[in-house]
């Protein structure tokens, strides 16, 4: 066949496991497409063990193929690997059990014709799929989902199928690709939905109700049990990191539901229930999809009860529906050692008692979260984890930029740090009259790399007075006038504020709020609460003296900090004469 030049390459990628004749008729099937543009076909042999590339290689394809054979890293990692090798402009993935129709590259190059980033196609039952009441579910599923596509002007993340969907070569690499850590190890479900996220964020994203690739659904009941669970897990890990959609994903599995709520979430709190009733579960699948009695109604209800038992265990083993309001926000300054410097010695966290930090809250089932994730809780719009945590950096030290980059953004922690408007000098300006060295702050352009690295900017006033002893001219001048220097800078305006040494009166928190900042932060041993003010969300102020126990106990148990903190008494009292005396000196927080 003649290859128009004026038609987009496709690159199609199928990631498979321990599925030989499956995949081998999938790759059978797309020998018969008709499309005028290049083609290349690259198969993913992700760590099988049943010779699926050598009976791959037998086969005689009218494009290239490329068969890459590498040890199990699961379906996103797979998928990711097939993109890298891939050379086409239109990275086209496919589940291996997809029997796809001649003309479906060409109707997804048609959707690219008319505009689209990305495109979903339908997946409707393969008619040899084995009978059964197991099938007949998923054909039902296929139908709704189509059905629910077709009729959206835009699509959601849960319309977006990684069995079957498209995505310009540009618009993959700016998104990353798949997160291989929902599918790594064992583990199933929602990589395509997190992607679809990040899609639907940006691009044009379309579904194409003539694209279609048939499902030849060949799951075994025990396997489709053991996925039940997984995927509980997953909407979990989905649901943390994209907590706008959590409500929304577990309404699909019935969560506001009468048997969900009175049935099946009971059940699956009782330890290794769930794993019992999937083993008797799928034995007797087993037999009656054997019997004449395979597409019966009345079983099927009763197996598809025990798999969502199952779901809701593994909701429940990965940290619950987040639906807390409380959150635990920490306090930092610089992150560095500082030890020799007479005021910031104390507040200057070495790099290395960081990272210990970080691996502590997450070994201890901490999920981190946004500013926003925190304000959209607060103001009810979404529920959070149930060990929410929140990171916050005061000042911004020279230092916190390369914090951003090389620990925060590679592990995906979001934070949020306030930045002093009107140091001439770039420097610590406040601190340096009592004693303290010059420490750099990130200047202007600084500032914007640090944006740009996903640490969202909120303002920590022009000069770092304490503002209770501010006139009302000076207040203006610290808060509104703050908030503009951001956007002469070319920021955006700040949402939230952070009160100098923690100090704040009502008289200063009705400034920051008639400059219209969203809230403001304080300092306190304790959680913020849906009860919290806006204008007095407490933080605890993490020090160079906390150790593993120390910070274990600031954490878990935030009132206690107040008595934990035996290293920090001194400065409190200087804290507090500096309230009463400016001149007698304190430290900025």
């Amino acid at each position: 066949m003649t290859r128009d030049p004026g038609l987009p390459s496709f690159s199609i990628i199928i990631p498979t496991y321990q599925r030989r004749d499956m995949v081998c008729e999938a790759v059978g099937a797309l020998c018969r497409l008709d499309y005028a543009g290049a083609i290349e076909l690259v198969v993913v042999v992700d760590g099988s063990t049943d010779d699926t590339a050598a009976a791959l290689r037998r086969i005689e394809t009218p494009f290239p193929c490329t068969i890459i054979e590498q040890p199990n890293g699961g379906l996103a990692q797979a998928r990711n690997a097939g993109a890298a090798r891939a050379s086409g402009e239109i990275l086209f993935f496919l589940d291996d059990d997809m029997i796809c129709r001649p003309d479906i590259v060409a109707e997804h190059a048609r959707s690219y014709a008319e505009g689209a980033d990305a495109v979903v196609g339908e997946i409707p039952l393969e008619a040899s799929s084995p009978r059964g009441f197991l099938t007949e579910g998923i054909a039902l599923w296929a139908e709704r989902s189509a059905k629910a596509a077709r009729a959206l002007d835009k699509l959601t993340p849960f319309n977006v199928f990684g069995g079957q969907i498209s995505i310009r070569r540009s618009v993959f690499d700016a998104i990353g690709g798949f997160d291989p850590d929902y599918t790594a190890g064992g583990k199933y479900g929602k990589e395509d939905a997190d992607i679809a996220v990040k899609l639907l964020a940006r691009y044009d994203v379309r579904h194409n109700s003539r694209a279609v690739s048939m499902h030849r659904y060949i799951v075994e009941p025990r396997e489709y049990l053991r996925r039940g669970y997984e995927l509980g897990r997953a909407d979990v890990r989905f649901a943390q990191r994209h907590l706008g959609h959590a409500r929304e994903i577990f309404e699909i599995s019935l969560a506001s539901h009468p048997a969900t709520r009175w049935i099946f979430r009971p059940l699956a709190r009782v330890p290794g229930l769930h794993r019992l009733l999937a083993t008797v579960a799928a034995s007797m699948a087993e037999l009656v999809l054997r019997s004449p009695w395979r597409s019966s109604r009345t079983f099927g209800r009763l197996f598809f009860a025990c798999r969502m038992v199952g779901y809701w265990a593994g909701v429940a083993a990965s940290g619950g529906v987040p639906d807390r309001q409380s959150a635990l926000v920490l306090c930092y300054h610089a992150i560095a050692d500082h030890a020799e410097d007479p005021v910031l010695s104390c507040f200057s966290v070495p790099r290395a008692r960081f990272e210990a930090h970080l691996a502590s809250l997450v070994r201890r089932g901490f999920v981190f979260i946004s500013a926003d994730d925190l304000l959209a809780a607060r103001e009810g719009r979404i529920g959070l984890p149930r060990r929410a945590v929140l990171l916050t950096f005061d000042d911004c030290y020279a230092d916190l930029l390369d914090v951003a980059c090389e620990i925060l953004r590679p592990r995906g922690i979001p934070a949020l740090a306030f930045a002093v408007t009107g140091m001439a000098s770039y420097t610590n300006e406040w601190d340096q009259p009592h004693g303290a060295h010059r420490h750099r702050l990130l200047d202007w352009a600084q500032l914007r790399e640090l944006a740009a690295l996903g640490v969202e900017l909120g303002c920590h006033s022009r000069s770092h007075r304490s503002m209770p002893l501010l006139d009302p001219a000076a207040l203006e001048a610290e808060t509104r006038g703050a908030a503009d220097d951001f956007e002469r800078h070319g920021l955006p305006r700040p949402r939230t504020f952070c009160y100098p040494f923690g100090q704040h009166d009502a008289r200063v928190r009705d400034a920051v709020a008639a400059a219209g900042y969203r809230a403001a932060f304080g300092l306190k041993d304790c959680r913020v609460e849906a009860h919290s003010p806006l204008f007095d969300l407490p933080r605890i102020e993490i020090n160079a003296t906390d150790g593993p126990w120390r910070f274990a106990f600031k954490t878990q148990m935030p009132r206690l900090a107040t008595f934990l903190r035996v290293a920090a008494w001194r400065d409190r009292i200087r804290r507090e004469l500096c309230a009463l005396w400016p001149a007698s000196g304190g430290h900025a927080t």
